[in-house]
């Protein structure tokens, strides 16, 4: 298990371990999903194609999703382009939970103590949510900060026979 730091001024300090255990969620009807406990947030992969960021969010702060997906067989993956900007693309600060879903609608809803980031499917075969951006320092070099337990397992069921 890996150890993010960051000592960027606009960076939260992200070294504490990571806890992770499996939560119940009955919106999904994929295996359990895995929760990563941190000091400042909570991220929850429910399955293959949700996963949540619950925490207090700042200015500058961000959360994004990367994805995973077969189109006619081939494989393509997005990196930082599903997810907000806090300060710019939502009203800082913000406590809550920012969802990703998967599905036919793409872009930004924001309610009162959600956020929920519409992430296209972009393969014709499948497309699976395979880790989320947390960090600023992450987002900067195009880095996931939280790797999904199960991306290998999501893409293998959507990949080509």
């Amino acid at each position: 298990m890996s150890h993010d730091t960051n000592d960027g001024p606009d960076s939260v300090d992200d070294s504490s371990p990571e806890t992770r255990s499996p939560t119940v969620d009955g919106r999904d009807n994929d295996d359990e999903p895995t929760t990563i406990e941190r000091a400042d947030r909570t991220i929850t992969f429910h399955s293959c194609s949700r996963a949540t960021v619950t925490g207090d969010f700042e200015d500058g702060d961000i959360a994004y999703a990367n994805t995973g997906f077969y189109d006619d067989g081939l494989f393509g993956d997005t990196i930082l382009e599903d997810g907000v900007a806090f300060g710019d693309d939502v009203d800082a600060p913000f406590s809550g939970t920012v969802v990703f879903e998967i599905g036919d609608e793409s872009g930004v809803t924001v309610e009162s103590d959600r956020v929920v980031v519409g992430v296209p499917d972009y393969g014709s075969d499948g497309t699976a949510i395979t880790s989320l951006t947390t960090q600023r320092a992450d987002y900067r070099m195009g880095a996931p900060t939280h790797e999904h337990p199960r991306a290998s397992e999501c893409l293998e069921e959507i990949g080509p026979d």
